[in-house]
Formats: structure tokens, C-alpha cells, sequence
């Protein structure tokens, strides 16, 4: 029962946590555009796009399988070489010698 009070209790009202400042990151974000030449201090939001990227990724490398969805907009392209799928699964826990 140690997590009991977790479903019982107002978890928003009752919990304590310390406020979260992004004030470093924003400022070395900011600091980086004069190297990278785009700004994204502001914050950006995850896209369709971005998703479909990091599945297109998951996918070719082993870890999910292909959708089966009938009629589903194609994923983009992760561009990744074989030596690259290779270097992935020999990090530990993935079929490694380690």
C-alpha cells in the first residue's frame, strides 16, 4: 500500500515540487544561434513530422515494427547507413558482446 495515498489524496493541490526554470537553457539556446544561425530560444513544439521521423528511425533499426495500417500516409525517410544499425545494436542490452 505505499502509493495508496497517490490515488486517494488531490495529488495537484497536495504535492510539493520545486518550480522548474528554463532561464540557462534559454540563454544558452539564444547564445547558440549566433553559432547555428537559428534561434530557437523560444521553444518549438513536437510536429507530425518529427514523430514520424523518430519512428521512421525506430523502425529501421529493429526496435518497433512496420505500421500494418491500411491507406496510412507514409512515413519520412530516417537517413541512416548499415554501419550505423550496426553501431546501434551493439549498444548494451541490444544484442551486444557487453
Amino acid at each position: 500500500m505505499p502509493l495508496y495515498h497517490f490515488v486517494t489524496a488531490d495529488l495537484p493541490s497536495n504535492t510539493k515540487a520545486p518550480e522548474l526554470d528554463d532561464t540557462n537553457a534559454a540563454a544558452a539556446l539564444k547564445a547558440d544561434a549566433t553559432w547555428s544561425g537559428v534561434d530557437v530560444s523560444a521553444g518549438a513544439g513536437v510536429t507530425e513530422e518529427l514523430v514520424g521521423l523518430y519512428a521512421s528511425y525506430l523502425m529501421q533499426i529493429g526496435f518497433l515494427p512496420a505500421p500494418t495500417i491500411a491507406g496510412a500516409r507514409p512515413l519520412p525517410t530516417a537517413r541512416i547507413t548499415e554501419e550505423q544499425k550496426q553501431a546501434v545494436m551493439n549498444v548494451g542490452g541490444r544484442g551486444g558482446a557487453a
